[in-house]
Formats: structure tokens, C-alpha cells, sequence
């Protein structure tokens, strides 16, 4: 006699794909992210940020790039790099993040209006075939009245992105340390951050947030740090700051090891480290830039081990 697990209908059984992932090539951080980018002025990060964001674009994962900064004048050099239209560039204000998820809900309604006229033409090129219409149909009078309106006669819908896949959206917030955006409570970003994923009916945007201390007063609010996906950790003289890392992040390394690690990735000018908290595979966890794995000393024997 077979006897049946009492629980097995309740196991857990995750889905294959989270609802709100951009696929991305094996190798490439998982989008979308929110991800903090810690350095002193003079560090590279804002080349660094421009450079991945750009990579992003080039690849297909990003459509369109706001940038809310009040330097975005002083620092067109480096934000050329990525195409942010002018229209595009906010100041951190109090009210810039309800602007940001009106913008993320209007590309939701453009994506959905063209699913939506899509089906209307396929119908129309149906209907078009089909040499059986009953004209006396209410419904199918309609159809055809509808589809003159909408001039399908002439062109097909056409989506305005390079992909016809729904709109794929970044921010980046830079050089706003002390502004209403990151001083007031009543501005949003931290409830903004927190459900990036969601905004815009789980359209989502990724944010990348340039600042020149990971944690300080009127700084990335430690609800922010605590729910980031991503960390770029350029060179910084206070050791605090590694420190305050590892007490927030799950990392099974001793302090020293860690701190070693990251030492050695900035004995190279410019160079960051970057902490994956949610990697695709355990060993893409650690690296040095974006195309150099670390495998800490501790791990690699752990896996000899098995």
C-alpha cells in the first residue's frame, strides 16, 4: 500500500521566473535592481553608473533613463553617455517622485493601448479574410466602423521602442544628499525604493542611487540600504563605512575577510566593489568592477569540500 504525503499539496513549489525580471544574459546582474553606488567625489562612480546603465541600453534591458540630480549641468559629460533626453532630467524635489510614478503608469497605459489596438488589427485583418462577414451582426457593424475610425487601412500598430516587449525603465538619482527628495519623509523615495518592482502595475523601474556615503545623516535611509540588490563600493578612507556594510548585508565571511577582499579591490585606481545580494549563481556574489568574479578564500574551500 502507497501512502500519500497528507501535506504534499502544500508544498512549496516557487515559479520558474519572478514576475518582475528583465532577462538578462547569464553573466549580467539581475534587473530590475536597486542599486546603491557609495564613493567620494572624484571616485569614478558616476563614469561607473553611466557606463553599466549604458551597457543596459545598448543590450535591450532599458528603454528609457530618467535622472533626477541638481548637477546634471556640470556633469553632462559622463550622463552623455547614456541617451537622457532633456525632458528627462529632474531636480530632487519633494514632489519628484510622485512625477517619476505618473511617468512609469503613463508608459503602463501606452503599453497596454498597444496590446489592445494590436488585437484590434489582427481582427480587422481576420475580418479583412473573411468573405462570410454577416453584416447584419450588430457587433460586426461595429467592428468595421471602428476599425475605419482607427485607419487601419493603412498602417499597422507599431510599438515606439526598439523591442515589442513592455517599457523598460531606470532612474538615476545622483549628487542628492540633502535634498528635499532624500530630507523630507513626505517626498516618498523610501516607499519609492522599496517598491520599485511595482510601480506602474508591476511595470517596474530600476534606480541607482549615487551617493558619497553609504550611510549618513539625511543620507540612503537604512530602509533603502537594507532592500538594495546591488552595491558598487568605490575607494573611501572610512573604515565605518565597511564596516556599517557588512553589519546591514548576509555575508558568511568574518569581518576580516571581508575587509580584506575589499582592500584589495581598491589598491586599483577607480576600481569598486560589487556586491550582488541576490546573485544567479553563489559564485557570482562578489566581484571587482563588473567583469571580475571573487571567490573568497572561505567559499572555495567550503566547496571543496562537498
Amino acid at each position: 500500500m502507497v501512502k500519500r504525503n497528507p501535506l504534499e499539496e502544500l508544498k512549496i513549489k516557487p515559479p520558474e521566473k519572478s514576475a518582475f525580471e528583465i532577462p538578462t544574459a547569464e553573466h549580467f546582474p539581475k534587473l530590475h535592481t536597486l542599486t546603491i553606488c557609495s564613493g567620494k567625489r572624484g571616485s569614478g562612480k558616476g563614469v561607473g553608473i553611466a557606463n553599466y546603465v549604458r551597457a543596459c541600453y545598448d543590450k535591450g534591458y532599458f528603454d528609457k533613463v530618467w535622472c533626477i540630480t541638481p548637477t546634471y549641468a556640470s556633469n553632462k559629460e559622463i550622463w552623455d553617455m547614456i541617451p537622457i533626453q532633456p525632458e528627462n532630467v529632474f531636480e530632487p524635489t519633494k514632489t519628484c517622485m510622485k512625477e517619476l510614478a505618473d511617468l512609469v503608469m503613463a508608459e503602463r497605459n501606452s503599453w497596454d493601448e498597444f496590446l489592445a489596438r494590436k488585437k484590434q488589427y489582427e481582427q480587422y485583418l481576420k475580418d479583412m479574410k473573411d468573405k462570410k462577414l454577416d453584416l447584419s451582426d450588430k457587433n460586426v457593424l461595429e467592428r468595421l466602423l471602428d476599425y475605419e475610425q482607427h485607419e487601419f487601412f493603412d498602417d499597422k500598430p507599431v510599438w515606439h521602442y526598439r523591442n515589442e516587449v513592455p517599457p523598460r525603465l531606470a532612474v538615476i538619482i545622483d549628487d542628492c544628499v540633502g535634498s528635499d527628495l532624500m530630507r523630507l519623509p513626505s517626498a516618498n523615495l523610501v516607499n519609492t525604493c522599496i517598491k520599485h518592482r511595482h510601480l506602474g502595475n508591476g511595470l517596474g523601474v530600476s534606480i541607482f542611487m549615487l551617493v558619497q556615503s553609504y550611510a549618513c545623516r539625511e543620507g540612503v535611509a537604512r530602509s533603502i540600504r537594507e532592500n538594495c540588490t546591488h552595491l558598487m563600493l568605490f575607494r573611501i578612507a572610512q573604515e565605518q563605512q565597511i564596516k556599517k556594510v557588512y553589519e546591514e548585508a548576509d555575508v558568511d565571511l568574518s569581518y576580516e575577510e571581508f575587509y580584506e577582499i575589499i582592500r584589495e579591490v581598491h589598491e586599483e585606481p577607480y576600481a569598486f566593489f560589487f556586491f550582488d545580494f541576490a546573485p544567479k549563481k553563489p559564485e557570482y556574489r562578489f566581484r571587482k568592477n563588473f567583469d571580475e568574479f571573487i571567490i573568497p578564500n572561505t567559499t572555495a574551500n567550503d566547496d571543496h569540500k562537498k
